[in-house]
């Protein structure tokens, strides 16, 4: 865990949000370095016997109850919200906020990419070939010390979000992934870090997917 320090930060202008920048003010906060993997999640799992009441589509990519021997240092994905925050409780952590998420990756700096203004091909997984240690780019560090946050999966961030119609969570970074052929599909493969895009909760299976992990953050006493 890295300590983030009590700062002010201006969020970058978001496609389809009219929001900012706007100053906001972020308390001090820990956030993981890299985003939690298959084999800290296996560890959790054979530490509380945890099964979700819905299982359909958990840890969809795990091979009889175990990750794949070659991706226990890949991101943990096929989990939803609710698996995330079980691990997190268990843990003594949380999800991060949307806003401290943006903070932890970009700071005050105005860029778009964690590393600096432009894109640098070499800095995060390029998309298409699914994912990759969490570990595998370190030059693609945030001035944090946080790695892996464009371009592997989109993370999961907190709260929830309910207007009595729809319920959502707000998900950052991209994704290894792109789907073509339609106009109607959201943005997919890397993404600057100053993007969110909003993802529409419709039940247990379909909130997880291949594509979506999270990262853990935590609190500091001062």
């Amino acid at each position: 865990m890295l300590r983030v320090s009590h700062s002010r930060l201006k969020p970058g202008r978001c496609p389809g949000y009219d929001h900012g920048p706007r100053q906001v003010e972020i308390a001090t906060f820990a956030l993981g370095r890299f985003p939690v993997t298959n084999g800290q999640f296996a560890t959790f799992m054979a530490a509380t016997r945890y099964r979700p009441e819905d299982s359909h589509n958990f840890l969809r990519h795990w091979e009889n109850g175990s990750p794949p021997a070659d991706k226990r240092s890949h991101p943990v994905v096929w989990v939803s919200p609710r698996d995330a925050e079980a691990y997190l409780q268990w843990a003594g952590l949380r999800l991060p906020t949307d806003l401290e998420w943006q903070w932890a990756a970009l700071g005050d700096t105005g860029d778009r990419w964690p590393w600096g203004p432009n894109f640098l091909a070499g800095h995060c997984n390029p998309g298409g070939a699914g994912t990759t240690p969490v570990d595998a780019f370190p030059q693609g560090a945030a001035a944090s010390g946080c790695l892996d946050l464009v371009g592997n999966t989109w993370e999961w961030t907190g709260p929830e979000y309910d207007d009595g119609w729809h319920q959502w969570r707000l998900i950052r970074g991209g994704s290894y992934f792109r789907a073509a052929g339609s106009k109607w599909y959201v943005d997919g493969g890397l993404q600057p870090a100053n993007m969110h895009q909003r993802f529409l909760l419709q039940g247990e299976g379909l909130n997880r997917c291949a594509t979506v992990g999270f990262r853990a953050a935590g609190e500091i006493v001062t």
